[in-house]
């Protein structure tokens, strides 16, 4: 399986004739850089996999791009928060569906949208998009906090009845923003699911994070320069 970073929260999955594309929002490849090897899917990407498939896990214009919508993608699968003009299969919540002949089930987010758990060729990835606690602690009333930390306590639940220790490759957030507790939801995260790779997202340009984390936890794999590559056996 190899995967290709896009920027932010956006990754390329190749596993043998199959492509999968999670949240790309930056259309620009690097400088003398085209396709996957900039950082960026392009229409020649997606013709050369048998399937193809996009998921885009909310509408926030750091999760997808006008550009990247109009690829010939074989499938493209969205939240219930997209416009009704955008095309695409709108999934709900707690929804187990078929992509492509691929099993799909759409888990929920502390933010807006989904997140995704695909399983293609018997190997099982999921896409957080902007599911996290985020716990503001410093900003945040205690009330806040505790309904912060129920939610995403509930939908880590759900993922953990369905996917504990079976999960391949999960991309999941690690934003700097929220300081002293950054990490909290990711080392959750690592606790309930205990998947065999993860790749931290949503950096905000934050590599040294990313490599801080990693050093910190064996199965903690980082992408940080745009079409940067990770290969998982």
């Amino acid at each position: 399986m190899k995967i290709t970073y896009l920027d932010h929260s956006g990754f390329a999955v190749e596993q043998g004739e199959t492509l999968l594309v999670f949240d790309e929002y930056n259309p620009r490849p690097a400088p003398g850089r085209a396709g996957l090897a900039g950082g960026v899917v392009t229409e020649a990407d997606v013709r050369a996999h048998a399937r193809s498939a996009l998921f885009l896990s909310h509408s926030h214009s750091d999760h997808y791009c006008r550009e990247v919508l109009a690829l010939p993608f074989g499938e493209t699968v969205l939240s219930g928060d997209f416009p009704a003009s955008i095309p695409g299969r709108r999934a709900q919540e707690g929804e187990s569906f078929s992509v492509l002949g691929l099993p799909v089930r759409a888990f929920g987010s502390t933010d807006l949208g989904l997140s995704y758990l695909v399983e293609v060729d018997g190997r099982r990835v999921f896409h957080a998009g902007d599911f996290n606690l985020w716990h503001w602690e410093d900003e945040s009333t205690p009330q806040e906090i505790a309904e912060a930390t129920e939610g995403f306590e509930r939908i880590l639940a759900d993922l953990a009845d369905c996917a504990a220790g079976t999960i391949d490759l999960a991309f999941f957030p690690l934003d700097p923003r929220m300081g002293k507790h950054t990490d909290r939801g990711a080392v959750r995260f690592l606790e309930a699911l205990r998947p065999k790779v993860l790749v931290p997202m949503h950096l905000q340009g934050d590599a040294a994070l990313a490599e801080r984390f990693a050093a910190q936890h064996p199965q903690v794999r980082t992408l940080t320069q745009r079409g940067q590559t990770l290969e998982i056996d």
